[in-house]
């Protein structure tokens, strides 16, 4: 078994060997004959491959991955999905939405608290609002949602699809049931959700990562055609995927919110400026203003301002720093550290929460929005 710094090395020797790169590399010789290669667009990496076939695992009877040499699952997979083209992904009608420029904390539950939260741009988690093995929503009403998590009845809520896979897989497990659930998520109130970020992986062949971006688009098609507002997540590890999804955004007005993670690969040092300029080619070719919803480093923010409308930073900080029960203490404008902070093991975290929040949201939008605190 390997240990934490073996498995470190271990990714980042993934990492550096399957990150395409068509600017050092030259592209996989088995690229050219790809039956996918025109959607693909091939890789460039520095391992040593013929092609992404090279990655796969071998084991047909336990992977779940999309990989033409399991032959029947590839079949049933690529079918469900009506091929990894994105034109046939069905259109939607325009659902308007007004978008704050600022920063929407994170929600994680209502628990150590005896009092709502004044009404505010909050976000909750998609994956928590749904009961999978019941395939329904857990809350009957909006009355039910806002006690439950302890938020104000007035609250403009967003759903982040963004999560590990194993929270996010089970939605496209719902399978038609998906429109029953959001119609009762716009019976709740939501204002805007996120679509789920489906995996891009290195080590797997490339069909998998076309399946995961058709199911994004197919995913956002959903939200939108019951009326629910959806940012669209498009995630791509290559030029290609890039080029596909502006294309799919320039020519459908529909789309007017994307969304982003700065939380796993676009994070690391030596990839996030990719990211960061592949989402501003995405708002530059859309020929219309584009809003943007974000998770993870909030150091992308004044990049991303010069590119869109609005960009709404998901903060999960001051939830997370509250439950360890530290509070929020200004040093100057420019720094913001967290003390801790001894509580009662019944007393009511409420007014900490709301401190917090305010302390981290005007933080941010002194260092990142350039507004004054």
């Amino acid at each position: 078994m390997l240990n934490q710094s073996q498995d470190l090395r271990r990714n980042d020797t993934i990492i550096r060997s399957l990150t395409d790169e068509p600017q050092y590399n030259t592209k996989l010789l088995g690229c050219f004959t790809c039956p996918d290669h025109g959607l693909c667009g091939g890789l460039s990496i520095k391992g040593s491959l013929f092609d992404c076939l090279g990655l796969c695992c071998g084991d047909t009877e336990r992977c779940t991955r999309v990989c033409p040499n399991n032959i029947e699952r590839y079949v049933s997979q690529k079918r469900e999905i009506m091929g990894f083209g994105l034109d046939n992904v069905p259109r939607t009608p325009l659902c308007d939405i007004d978008l704050p420029n600022g920063v929407a904390p994170l929600i994680y539950h209502g628990s150590s608290r005896s009092s709502n939260l004044p009404n505010q741009w909050i976000a909750l988690r998609l994956s928590d609002l749904v009961n999978f093995q019941k395939k329904e929503v857990r809350f009957n009403s909006r009355e039910h949602l806002c006690n439950s998590y302890r938020i104000g009845f007035g609250s403009e809520i967003i759903l982040s699809g963004v999560d590990h896979d194993h929270r996010i897989e089970p939605w496209w497990a719902l399978g038609t049931e998906r429109f029953t659930i959001i119609q009762k998520l716009v019976h709740l109130g939501i204002r805007l959700v996120s679509s789920p970020n489906f995996s891009l992986l290195l080590d797997n062949p490339r069909t998998d990562d076309m399946h995961a971006i058709k199911r994004i688009g197919l995913i956002f098609s959903e939200f939108q055609h019951v009326g629910l507002s959806c940012a669209l997540h498009p995630n791509g590890r290559t030029n290609k995927d890039f080029e596909r999804w502006g294309k799919f955004i320039s020519e459908r007005p529909e789309i007017q919110v994307l969304a982003y993670e700065f939380i796993t690969g676009p994070a690391r040092k030596e990839r996030m400026q990719f990211h960061l300029d592949s989402l501003a080619h995405l708002a530059t070719k859309a020929g219309r203003t584009l809003d943007i919803v974000v998770r993870g480093d909030p150091s992308v923010i004044p990049f991303l301002r010069r590119f869109y409308r609005s960009v709404v930073y998901i903060d999960t900080t001051a939830f997370m720093k509250t439950i360890k029960r530290q509070v929020a203490e200004r040093t100057n404008n420019q720094t913001l550290d967290w003390k801790p902070k001894k509580t009662h093991p019944e007393e009511s975290l409420a007014n900490h929460l709301e401190y917090n929040i305010n302390e981290q949201v005007a933080f941010l939008k002194a260092a990142f929005y350039n507004e004054a605190i």
